[in-house]
């Protein structure tokens, strides 16, 4: 019995000699795995304090470069259209009333169904939005709401891309001529879209007694979605009879005529999934979408062939760098001797 009582006495001592050296070596191991993650994390945040003192280190070299060449008195040159534009459009009544052009001249409704008709013998923009469902509606309404931040996301990054930075003059002066000239034109001449002529109804004086939604096909996604996203856009649009030509085609036509942001035949797809949107969503005949793209294509060729106050940039074809910019033209290919050629 005694010689029990001492073994078992023994055998625990031995146990919590062997469980309190274990206890030890653990609290040794946590000690060196705390210690190596606060070296690890140490050195991460290091690492990082580094990469990102680096990238502003980048950040603001881009943007000294950015600034030293862009000169502002030549953007302001160059968005002297642009803003007249916007002067117009934006008071776009106020700019009729004054010029009595509501009373002169009053939105034509049939003129542009009529020459649709008698162009192509048929309507191109009902046989697309016959096809009206969920999916199609979706496609049609990515390059829509893609179509209000287009101009100043390709202006910036115009600015951001080194060898495309001097192309940003002429894409400005080209995009605020196209955008003039064409609010011009609606508003001397207002011209019904197709979602109008198809949904209105007109008493025997030529009153509107009852028309369509003002954002056309794109009412389904609204009702889809439950949202008011494009009732918001367009029923607020103070230009409602601005169907020719149509700004949305020419704007990304402007993209592909001015060294596009992913090569021409991305733009071109851009031009023509557009021009499918606006026909499905009756916002627009197909000779809206011509008469825009030929717009573009006029600016274009008036600002190579004869004047622009900016010089162009030749695009390169080289494999290796097939998005970059050779050296400016000569001046003297714009048949312009005098200096009025601000060099970029």
């Amino acid at each position: 019995m005694k010689y029990s009582n001492y073994y078992w006495q023994r055998t625990s001592a031995k146990r919590r000699v062997a469980f309190n050296t274990e206890k030890k070596t653990l609290a040794h191991s946590w000690d060196q795995f705390l210690e190596s993650l606060g070296g690890a994390l140490a050195a991460y945040y290091e690492a990082r304090k580094i990469m990102i003192c680096s990238q502003l280190r980048v950040a603001l070299n881009q943007a000294r470069a950015i600034t030293q060449d862009i000169s502002p008195k030549k953007l302001l040159l160059a968005l002297i259209p642009f803003l007249t534009y916007l002067v117009i459009f934006s008071s776009y009544k106020g700019f009729r009333h004054l010029t009595h052009l509501d009373e002169l001249s009053p939105p034509n409704y049939l003129i542009l169904s009529t020459i649709e008709y008698r162009l192509f013998f048929c309507y191109p923009h009902k046989l697309l939005s016959s096809w009206a469902n969920p999916v199609f509606d979706v496609l049609a309404a990515i390059p829509y709401l893609f179509h209000f931040p287009l101009p100043f996301l390709f202006g910036i990054y115009l600015a951001l891309t080194p060898k495309k930075r001097a192309a940003l003059y002429p894409y400005v002066w080209c995009a605020g001529w196209v955008n003039l000239i064409a609010v011009v034109i609606q508003s001397t001449f207002p011209t019904a879209s197709p979602w109008f002529v198809d949904s209105a109804v007109l008493d025997a004086h030529g009153d509107v007694i009852l028309e369509g939604p003002n954002e056309a096909g794109f009412h389904r996604l609204d009702k889809l979605f439950k949202i008011t996203l494009f009732q918001n856009i367009y029923g607020h649009s103070p230009l409602k009879f601005g169907a020719f030509p149509s700004l949305h085609v020419a704007w990304p036509m402007v993209v592909l005529l001015n060294h596009p942001w992913f090569g021409k035949k991305v733009a071109s797809i851009h031009v023509v999934w557009i021009t499918l949107a606006a026909l499905y969503s009756t916002h627009h005949y197909l000779i809206d979408a011509i008469a825009g793209i030929l717009l573009v294509v006029l600016i274009r060729v008036c600002m190579i062939k004869i004047w622009s106050p900016f010089a162009e940039l030749e695009e390169t074809e080289d494999k290796g760098d097939q998005n970059g910019l050779s050296k400016s033209y000569d001046s003297s290919r714009a048949g312009i001797s005098n200096g009025t050629v601000i060099n970029v």
